[in-house]
């Protein structure tokens, strides 16, 4: 949909009302004026978020707009949330997707050949896709916190566990690529 600078739209705006044309039919779309809706706060947040965000002027919408927006109805808790989840994001990311930085110093150590420390990599990255369904329905039964912090302690465990498995592939397989990858699924 788009405007359309007609006669018949110039006629609308002189008559006090903007019209929308639809470009696929020939039915014009008459726009009526946009009500701001307050969001559901306790009464406390809600009195003072309901005075911040009326307009000097009630019938400019683009300034309630601007007021709303400017308006921190959550008190900014939101940019915690943002910065946590792009701490985790960066952190099981960086892990899983270079391991070819840790299988390097594996490989110098002489504990496996290049192809078998490249397969524990690719357990973590692959269990990211394998556990999704699961990892779908556990968010649908437990919610999105629960299954996230089962996820979060996966990931770490299986981080601080594989420190220790420096010296066995197998451990490294459980710690690095199943315990890893199984956490790496349930984190975001």
């Amino acid at each position: 949909m788009g405007r359309c600078d007609s006669a018949e739209s110039r006629t609308a705006k002189q008559r006090g009302r903007s019209e929308i044309f639809d470009m696929s039919s020939t039915r014009t779309l008459s726009q009526a004026p946009a009500e701001l809706q307050s969001i559901n706060l306790p009464e406390y947040q809600h009195q003072n978020w309901e005075a911040s965000t009326i307009p000097a002027d009630p019938d400019n919408i683009v300034e309630a707009s601007r007021l709303a927006d400017a308006a921190v109805p959550d008190g900014g808790y939101g940019w915690i949330v943002v910065s946590a989840c792009s701490l985790l994001t960066f952190w099981f990311v960086g892990t899983t997707y270079s391991w070819g930085v840790i299988q390097d110093t594996l490989v110098e150590q002489k504990l496996a050949s290049p192809s078998t420390l490249a397969f524990v990599g690719s357990v973590a990255v692959a269990c990211n896709a394998a556990f999704a369904v699961v990892s779908s329905r556990l968010v649908r039964a437990l919610g999105a916190r629960k299954v996230a912090i089962l996820g979060i302690s996966s990931m770490s465990t299986g981080q601080i566990l594989s420190g220790f498995s420096q010296k066995s592939v197998g451990g490294l397989f459980v710690t690095a690529g199943f315990t890893m990858g199984f956490g790496v699924r349930y984190v975001p």
